[in-house]
């Protein structure tokens, strides 16, 4: 890749003042060529994948916010009834304060074939800390399905050890 280089300084006259020195800005130039370089990584950073993308929805709904309802919303079958399940458990306990939510991150490690092409797995590491400084590694495991026309949603998940 070639990098733009700096312009020479230039000598200009301003109205009756006498002669001023200014550098030509290239700001602007250096900005767009930053902004591109930000927009390339950020595209490569994020899966052009569906079915990888149904599974990181699921994934930030579930382990990042602690949303059930909003995890939810992008299962089917067995998820949806794990799911389903956990609220019953859940019903009349407060959750809790944004300050007493663990902090999530999770990278993604590797993709399992599916029992055929409508099912995937992705398999993610999950890193935990907690706010007294406590941190738990999980594995999840994210089971995805093709409920027609590329929507994937998350058919099972089960944290292993």
């Amino acid at each position: 890749m070639v990098w733009p280089t700096a312009r020479p300084v230039r000598s200009g006259r301003t109205s009756g003042a006498g002669a001023h020195s200014r550098a030509e800005p290239h700001v602007g130039r250096v900005g767009r060529w930053l902004l591109v370089g930000a927009l390339l990584v950020a595209a490569a950073c994020e899966p052009a994948d569906p079915a990888r993308v149904g599974a990181e929805r699921f994934i930030d709904r579930y382990y990042v916010e602690i949303d059930v309802p909003a995890a939810k919303e992008h299962a089917v079958g067995f998820a949806t009834t794990k799911l389903e399940r956990e609220l019953e458990l859940l019903a009349g306990i407060e959750g809790p304060e944004s300050g007493g939510k663990p902090d999530v991150n999770y990278r993604f490690l590797t993709e399992r074939a599916g029992a055929d092409e409508r099912h995937r797995g992705f398999l993610y590491e999950l890193t935990i800390r907690f706010g007294g400084g406590g941190e738990v590694v999980r594995r999840a495991l994210v089971t995805v399905r093709d409920t027609g026309a590329g929507d994937w949603r998350v058919a099972n998940f089960e944290e292993l050890d």
